[in-house]
């Protein structure tokens, strides 16, 4: 409000001039004005202009002769007990504003002289400025409905137009946003800063935050009577929202308590994505935990803390799970009312996307093949670091492999699903029937992912040193069951043999022992 000071000054100094202008009825303008009004180079935004009053423009940069403009409230009520004022009696009220007034207060006393109605001239922009200006006191402001999506307006402008061309500087700001989600390797416990990427397993917890920085411009920040915002949260199906106690809500680092704003949570079980918005209707007016102000300031910044769940229908590969987010905010900052209805503006929305593989296990059997009803089972562990300590925890459910082809070209396969990068061992759980267990498979995932993007894509992924499948998200792990060893038996036919043998000794000695005794008895 500067400029608005400027042009009060203006007016302050010939608030006499004014009266004596209007007590003769006449005005001393130039019959050809050489006044004008510019944009600012590298504005963008239409305006449209108000002229309130007019006057003559003396070598001091004084006011004089101050009459009604086109757009001049005459109806005012502006005076003692609700008296009409004069354009000269305007002009004398407004010069005795103080200049240590807020940009607000200012603005109240000069909208009571203005109708903004009444356009002066044509649409104002940096490729067609106003030239020609009477002298006078104009107020400019952005044309109605031309400001849209992430931008906000600007404070109304009031400028004193004499023999030169004036230049209308924006005086506004917005709030930035972004949206960021955390990593986590169990196998070796490191956690990455907020993010725009990260991979999980199915029922885990993955940490969010939602991040508003409020406009950074004292002046412009202040120059609201209240400041709405609301977070607007769009997660895929393969995220689940916790429940409101979930969420956590900061103002740097006080807790805003859950009675300062309103949370809305759309939860479905459908295919359809789910929704969250929250809403603080004034950050200006907000109370922490004991009832005390929480003292908002420009740049400062709010977050919005949650832990959504990894679930059975996250996508695998490259897709991944995108959520999304955008802020709406104050965006008019001559809205005097209630926060609650407040124009807004919104960004745009800002997104992270959380990856998830498969491990898909492929079973050879160097000879011959199991029986269909004795298939193997396996059964998958993950190392999990906790500081100095390390336990491998089992992930998901025992599975059965699936036998598929064609006798003399068998496939047993098997798959786990939605698991993240870390180190992993394969156990084979039931053996089939004549072949040995096979030895536990350790294996390490590693998978890269751009970490900070506006649509971070998932550009690496490992099982150990080869290359698995980056598009459908699997690696795949290879083992072998070898058939049990064909060993050496005793007893069985030896043993027969042994028995015949000694059968027919035995024969032969009887019939020695016969011979023997008819020779001797002949």
């Amino acid at each position: 409000m500067n400029k608005v000071l400027k042009g009060l000054v203006a007016v302050a100094a010939t608030a006499a001039m004014a009266g004596a202008g209007f007590a003769g009825g006449s005005t001393a303008m130039a019959a050809d004005p050489t006044g004008g009004i510019q944009v600012a180079d590298g504005d963008t935004h239409t305006y449209s202009v108000y002229q309130i009053l007019t006057g003559t423009y003396g070598a001091n940069g004084a006011l004089g002769n101050v009459q009604a403009g086109t757009d001049f409230k005459v109806t005012n009520a502006a005076g003692d007990q609700g008296k009409d004022l004069t354009a000269a009696e305007a002009a004398e009220k407004l010069a005795k504003i103080g200049s240590t007034e807020s940009d607000q207060t200012k603005l109240a006393e000069i909208l009571k002289f203005a109708n903004l109605t009444t356009q002066y001239g044509s649409d104002l922009t940096a490729s067609a400025p106003l030239t020609k200006v009477p002298a006078g006191y104009y107020l400019a402001k952005d044309k109605d409905d031309t400001v849209t999506g992430d931008d906000a307006q600007t404070l109304y402008i009031v400028k004193v137009v004499g023999n030169s061309a004036v230049t209308i500087t924006r005086k506004v700001d917005k709030p930035t946003f972004q949206k960021k989600v955390k990593d986590v390797n169990d196998s070796t416990g490191d956690k990455s800063d907020w993010q725009d990427s990260a991979d999980y397993d199915v029922n885990d917890k993955v940490p969010f935050q939602l991040t508003a920085t409020l406009p950074t411009k004292e002046d412009d920040f202040a120059a609201y009577k209240t400041y709405k915002l609301v977070f607007t949260d769009n997660q895929s199906v393969g995220l689940t929202y916790p429940e409101a106690s979930g969420f956590i809500v900061k103002y740097e680092e006080t807790v805003v308590p859950a009675s300062q704003y309103t949370l809305t949570l759309n939860p479905t079980t459908t295919t359809a994505d789910s929704t969250f918005t929250l809403t603080i209707n004034d950050v200006k007016s907000l109370k922490d935990a004991d009832g005390s102000d929480i003292a908002v300031a420009a740049g400062g910044k709010f977050t919005v803390e949650y832990e959504s769940t990894l679930n059975n229908k996250a996508v695998i590969g490259h897709e991944g799970n995108p959520n999304e987010a955008k802020l709406q905010y104050s965006n008019n900052p001559n809205y005097t009312g209630e926060g609650e209805n407040s124009p807004t503006g919104e960004t745009p929305e800002d997104k992270v996307i959380v990856f998830t593989y498969q491990l898909n296990v492929n079973k050879t059997f160097d000879q011959g093949d199991p029986a269909e009803s004795d298939m193997p089972k396996f059964t998958l562990y993950k190392k999990y670091k906790n500081g100095e300590s390390e336990e491998w925890n089992k992930v998901g459910e025992e599975i059965t492999l699936t036998r598929g082809g064609t006798e003399g070209h068998f496939t047993y396969t098997g798959s786990f699903s939605r698991i993240d990068d870390g180190e992993y061992k394969l156990v084979e759980t039931h053996t089939p029937a004549g072949y040995n267990t096979a030895a536990d498979t350790l294996f390490t995932i590693t998978a890269d992912h751009e970490v900070l993007s506006d649509n971070p894509a998932l550009t690496s992924l490992k099982i150990n040193q080869t290359d698995g499948d980056k598009t459908k998200g699997t690696v795949q792990a290879d083992v072998v069951n070898k058939k049990g060893s064909n060993l050496p038996s005793t007893g069985g036919m030896g043993t027969v043999l042994l028995y015949v043998a000694g059968i027919a000794v035995f024969v032969l000695a009887g019939a020695t022992l016969v011979m023997a005794l008819r020779r001797r008895n002949a």
